[in-house]
């Protein structure tokens, strides 16, 4: 449960890290030099967002020394002496001083933006971050530690701009009105295609000293991860390319359809936040150059993505309980439960497939009987509630709240809940019930969460091998939901002609979520 906590909260820390950079960032670059009539009220509020951004930041940090040191915690008390006296705890420490000055210096200058001392300070308490940041990354500790903290901080420093810019802007934009807000999102964008340049150069220099070769790449949960956060790094160049070129692009003098550029930069702003919990997560992980030989071989990745008939027979309570350690992490898993676990996936993967098939024939207009695809939600969420974790109430092995203890379980039932409540909420909305409520965001809000929270798995496996097997399962699903999610977003708050497009995406995502859970096979 600890390891869930951490990465938790090293994404919240992230994301509070990137919206203060960001913020600040957007106030004193784009803001600062805008001539609008209304840059005064959007300068104050990018800085109020950047003081949350720091104040979350160091509220994540406090959280993770708390919890770092409950862990380590014996009859004796919190061992407060050995986390201070070691590098986690000092730069834990010093992270949070920062991030109060941070927090500090961006309200005085909301209440004085000509300060030019608090405009240094929010500077450089910002580039602190960053280098505080990277000294309790992977770096630290590794021959050439020096230039690998330095690039690793650039690249932390140029995240957050760009992170932190793009939900600052989409903030602003929806709380104004869009087509004032083009003339500020010109210079911004200058401003994003620099910080994205140098995340992705710094990115690949990282890449190159942790994943090393394309062996690494595909043989451990570290170059898994790195492989799914540079597909979602092309996914923002792409909506990122798309508002530039339709903000500066050669037709820049022609009108901008503003509402479209907002949708799009809020799409952008969001992936952007996923992409934070996707690092998060690689930073939990061993680089994969250090697995050594305990990487999958080619083999086994071969035969994990090789499709084979659905299982649709599973051996029973008593059978598990007989031949099986469950809830025990260290015990190798026998047939019987690799064979109940793929009847679960599998048997799900045919439900989701046929709400896909439902809900692309229901966007047809020719089979109106077909909306009532979420109900079929309800009898998914109730499957795995008796599917799931088998070591729980299903068998007895382990009692309720020692299994709650397990990362794993906690994920488990968060997901259980997010399907119950999507299905009822989505079906409310299609039969004509509720068609307008704001019930219609939880289906993309469900299918996001459900995202990210597949792409951070937590597992209680200290194997490298096997982590990485089962990490490289969830990583397509997680993108898949991702694409699902958002086309559903795009849908709902394009105007019509628009958001035609999306809308025809969603569907056929949930199909090819279906058909990967369909044919998952363990490794």
């Amino acid at each position: 449960m600890v390891s869930l906590v951490l990465v938790w909260l090293r994404a919240a820390g992230l994301a509070g890290q990137a919206l203060a950079l960001g913020g600040a960032a957007f106030a004193l670059v784009v803001l600062a030099r805008a001539g609008a009539p209304d840059a005064p009220h959007r300068l104050r509020s990018t800085l109020a967002m950047a003081a949350a951004g720091a104040g979350l930041a160091a509220a994540a940090q406090a959280g993770m020394l708390a919890t770092i040191a409950r862990a380590f915690a014996d009859d004796a008390g919190w061992p407060i002496g050995a986390l201070l006296g070691s590098t986690v705890g000092l730069v834990g420490v010093a992270r949070l001083v920062i991030a109060l000055g941070v927090a500090g210096a961006a309200f005085a200058l909301r209440r004085a933006p000509s300060a030019r001392a608090w405009s240094a300070l929010l500077v450089v308490g910002g580039t602190l971050l960053a280098v505080s940041g990277a000294l309790v990354g992977h770096a630290t500790g590794r021959e050439d530690s020096g230039w690998l903290v330095a690039v690793g901080a650039l690249h932390q420093a140029a995240a957050g701009v760009w992170v932190g810019g793009l939900v600052c802007a989409a903030a602003l934009t929806v709380r104004h009105d869009a087509q004032a807000s083009i003339g500020w999102l010109r210079p911004f964008s200058a401003l994003a295609a620099a910080a994205a340049g140098t995340t992705g150069l710094t990115g690949i220099m990282l890449a190159l000293e942790y994943v090393a070769t394309p062996r690494v790449a595909i043989g451990t949960a570290y170059g898994a991860m790195v492989l799914a956060k540079i597909t979602l790094f092309v996914a923002l160049l792409t909506m990122g390319a798309l508002n530039y070129l339709a903000l500066r692009g050669q037709r820049a003098s022609a009108p901008v359809n503003a509402i479209v550029v907002r949708r799009r930069l809020e799409v952008e702003a969001g992936l952007a936040l996923v992409t934070v919990f996707l690092a998060a997560s690689i930073a939990s992980a061993s680089p994969g150059v250090d697995a050594g030989v305990d990487r999958a071989t080619p083999e086994e990745v071969r035969r994990l993505f090789t499709p084979g008939w659905p299982r649709l027979e599973t051996p029973t309570p008593a059978e598990l309980v007989a031949t099986s350690g469950l809830g025990n992490p260290d015990v190798p898993r026998t047939a019987e439960e690799i064979a109940w676990s793929e009847f679960g996936h599998n048997v799900s993967g045919l439900f989701i497939l046929a709400m896909g098939v439902l809900a692309t024939l229901e966007r047809t207009g020719r089979a109106r009987w077909a909306r009532h695809w979420p109900l079929l939600l309800i009898a998914l969420a109730g499957f795995i509630a008796w599917s799931i974790d088998p070591e729980g109430w299903q068998t007895g092995a382990v009692g309720f709240w020692d299994q709650m203890r397990s990362p794993e379980v906690v994920q488990h039932r968060i997901f259980l809940a997010l399907t119950a409540v999507f299905g009822i909420a989505e079906w409310r909305v299609r039969s004509g019930r509720r068609p307008e409520s704001g019930s219609r965001y939880l289906f993309p809000l469900v299918a996001i969460v459900s995202g990210i929270l597949l792409i951070s798995h937590i597992h209680e496996v200290s194997n490298t091998r096997s982590l990485f097997l089962m990490e490289v399962t969830h990583l397509p699903l997680g993108l898949v939901s991702l694409v699902a999610g958002w086309a559903r977003w795009l849908e709902l708050r394009l105007p019509s002609v628009n958001g035609a497009g999306p809308g025809h995406v969603w569907g056929p995502a949930l199909c090819l979520f279906g058909l990967i859970l369909t044919f998952y096979r363990e490794a």
